[in-house]
């Protein structure tokens, strides 16, 4: 493990596996709420395809710190053009984030048009076609989980203060407890993902959900990628519905378009080896621009 250190004081706790000269590098970026530690299953199967990984905690999370920056997708996109500076500064890329992942990816396309040239291929899972919502579909039982969320998200606006003294009074079994974590050990892995939220106070996952929810469709830049683009979603997906993703996709016209059946959000947990392909697909020959 090592510590990229932004303009701000935040550190983003960075993971670098296999050798220098490979011939691409894959960056990983995790979503909302959980670590780098989503991506621990991709990691040997990317290395057996000759790929260099790197992955790294988002500020705020996991073992990265949360520096003085406002939490925005602007400056998580902002941070992963620092951590490609960093570690990965020539060469082919090819990058694939998981929902606010994929959202900062998309990001970086349209802040940093630099890294354009070097990306073989952009993976998007679970992407949505403008911001996120607390509503996900339509029905009874959706309405009902539409609500619980929007009230979730009003407390933790209006009293983090007090959701946070009553996290720090939860068992740490509950994903919910916040606990301040120990510096972790040189050559330590990822915290785990069940873990993420222990390390978040409440006001910056309020912070990062209404800027989230704030975002408008905006695939101009995605376009100028043409067929380097490739869109996965889970046909069971109840947090970001494939129907967002298919709409983004259809603004994509060259992107390629995979629905997973019977997979939630949880996409690359639970269908690690096929995520892993799509990302390796991408340094195929005829992927190469």
């Amino acid at each position: 493990m090592r510590a990229i250190r932004l303009p701000d004081g935040a550190r983003l706790s960075t993971h670098v596996d296999g050798p220098a000269q490979a011939p691409v590098t894959a960056v990983l970026v995790h979503g909302l709420s959980v670590t780098a530690a989503l991506w621990r299953s991709h990691v040997p199967l990317l290395l057996h395809e000759g790929m260099r990984v790197v992955r790294y905690d988002h500020r705020a999370h996991g073992y990265s710190t949360r520096g003085t920056a406002t939490l925005s997708l602007n400056q998580l996109a902002d941070d992963l053009a620092q951590v490609l500076d960093t570690t990965a500064p020539q060469g082919p890329l090819v990058l694939a984030g998981h929902s606010m992942g994929a959202m900062t990816l998309m990001r970086l396309v349209a802040r940093h048009p630099r890294f354009a040239p070097r990306i073989r291929g952009l993976v998007l899972i679970s992407p949505p076609y403008g911001g996120i919502s607390t509503r996900t579909g339509t029905g009874l039982a959706h309405s009902f989980l539409a609500l619980a969320r929007s009230l979730l998200v009003s407390a933790c606006t209006h009293a983090p203060s007090l959701l946070d003294a009553v996290r720090r009074r939860l068992p740490t079994t509950s994903q919910w407890a916040l606990r301040p974590h120990a510096h972790p050990e040189s050559g330590a892995g990822p915290l785990p993902c069940r873990q993420g939220l222990h390390t978040m106070a409440t006001g910056d996952i309020a912070a990062l959900w209404h800027d989230l929810a704030d975002q408008q469709p905006d695939p101009g830049a995605l376009r100028q990628l043409g067929s380097r683009v490739h869109l996965l979603a889970g046909s069971l997906d109840a947090h970001i519905p494939p129907e967002q993703t298919s709409r983004l996709a259809a603004c994509l016209p060259s992107a390629q378009l995979d629905i997973v059946p019977d997979a939630t959000h949880a996409l690359p947990l639970r269908h690690a080896q096929l995520v892993s392909e799509r990302i390796s697909r991408c340094d195929a020959p005829s992927h190469i621009p």
